[in-house]
């Protein structure tokens, strides 16, 4: 309140609403903020900048509000798909559904498995949707393949990939310099990854440690071909690495 009052701000109480980020076994049912003798509401979920947080950061509500969102516009493309040609529908998807769930993936990508199951489903029903080939439809990787369209667990190592490029071309913020430890920082044998500027992978005690970007970017970016790390641009970097995924399929 006193910086509020120092800037000349007041707080609309009645806007105003708080969240704890918790583990399961806190209790913290008798924690409360007062603000001049009004209570600040206290909020489970909150959605924030597009993304919706809760206070134990399972990322839950957020992937449901996706499955909820996405599957009303597979319902769209599949009543149009008859009228308008692939490239039409290609655009739907990509901007009704492929915008959302590519923003902020790296923050909720890390979710449970049984929480993005349902995700993975609904986009597999949206790749149906974009052919008329029914002798294709009984493989869905051959459909995200055919239509150079990633799944949900290869977006977010899209992201995750586009993050260390940016980290080791010096295109972060400054609050991410030395976020991450080169192997040769850690020791000094004469090792495969030392000659290929490999990154150390820092410990990790719990399941939910090793899905921490600083765990996870550094294990998705040892995977990445040498060829396609040392792209001379991101927009090289993004159409090489989204090809050698491809090939996967």
């Amino acid at each position: 309140m006193d910086w509020l009052t120092a800037n000349k701000l007041s707080l609309n109480i009645s806007k105003t609403k708080y969240m704890l980020i918790t583990n399961k076994h806190a209790s913290t049912e008798s924690f409360a903020i007062n603000v001049d003798s009004n209570r600040i509401e206290r909020t489970s979920t909150y959605k924030y900048l597009g993304v919706i947080v809760d206070q134990q950061l399972t990322w839950k509500e957020h992937c449901k509000w996706l499955c909820c969102t996405s599957s009303k516009y597979v319902s769209v493309i599949y009543k149009v798909k008859h009228y308008v040609n692939n490239q039409a529908l290609r655009m739907l998807y990509h901007s009704c559904i492929n915008s959302r769930v590519q923003y902020g993936i790296i923050a909720w990508g890390i979710a449970a498995t049984f929480h993005l199951k349902p995700l993975s489903v609904v986009l597999n029903r949206a790749m149906r949707c974009l052919i008329t080939d029914k002798l294709l439809t009984n493989k869905v990787t051959n459909i995200y393949k055919m239509q150079k369209i990633l799944q949900l667990k290869d977006i977010y190592n899209l992201e995750v990939s586009k993050f260390m490029y940016k980290y080791t071309t010096s295109q972060l913020p400054a609050m991410f310099n030395n976020y991450f430890k080169l192997i040769t920082d850690v020791h000094s044998y004469n090792t495969r990854q030392i000659e290929t500027r490999q990154f150390a992978l820092p410990k990790a005690r719990l399941n939910s440690g090793a899905k921490m970007i600083k765990y996870s970017a550094v294990e998705i970016w040892s995977k990445i071909p040498t060829e396609i790390k040392n792209e001379t641009c991101l927009a090289l970097f993004l159409a090489e690495y989204k090809k050698y995924v491809l090939l996967s399929y």
